[in-house]
Parts: structure tokens; sequence; C-alpha cells
């Protein structure tokens, strides 16, 4: 019988990957809370977009890694077009 990784390995990958698009981006995250909250969201709603739409690439380690990628980026991308900053 083949183990899967669970979805909080998928989820905590994500959030992990969110602090860091956070910092690449955006700056430092005492400085830009509302980002970092945002970015974390946006990983997480992509991931379970991920999981109910393809649970097949749940365990796939470059799927998941862009997952969170992309999802942290469109959290805020969607923050900043919400506020009219960007």
């Amino acid at each position: 019988m083949v183990q899967r990784p669970i979805m909080s390995d998928l989820l905590l990958s994500s959030i992990f990957t969110a602090f860091t698009m956070v910092r690449l981006l955006k700056g430092p995250w005492l400085r830009n809370p509302q980002y970092l909250a945002t970015g974390i969201l946006g990983a997480i709603v992509a991931v379970l977009l991920l999981h109910g739409l393809w649970p097949a690439y749940d365990d796939d380690f470059v799927i998941g890694g862009v997952t969170g990628i992309f999802g942290s980026w469109a959290g805020m991308a969607l923050f900043d077009a919400i506020l009219g900053v960007a």
C-alpha cells in the first residue's frame, strides 16, 4: 500500500511559501501584515481548489509549489486591485 501525503502537508508548504512570497514581493512581514494575511489566504484557497479539482496532484512536488506561489501572489494582487494600489 502506497502512503500518500495528507492535505496538511500541502497546506503547510503553501503557507510557508506565502511567507517567502510576501518577503520577496512586498518587503518585511511586520511592515506589511495585510499582505501576509492575503498571501496566506490566497495560498490556502489555491491549495483547496487544487485538491478539489485535481486531487491526484496533491503529492506532486512541483505542482504543489507552483500552487503555493501562484495562490499567494493572486491573493496579494487581488488585495491590491480591491484597494486600487496596483
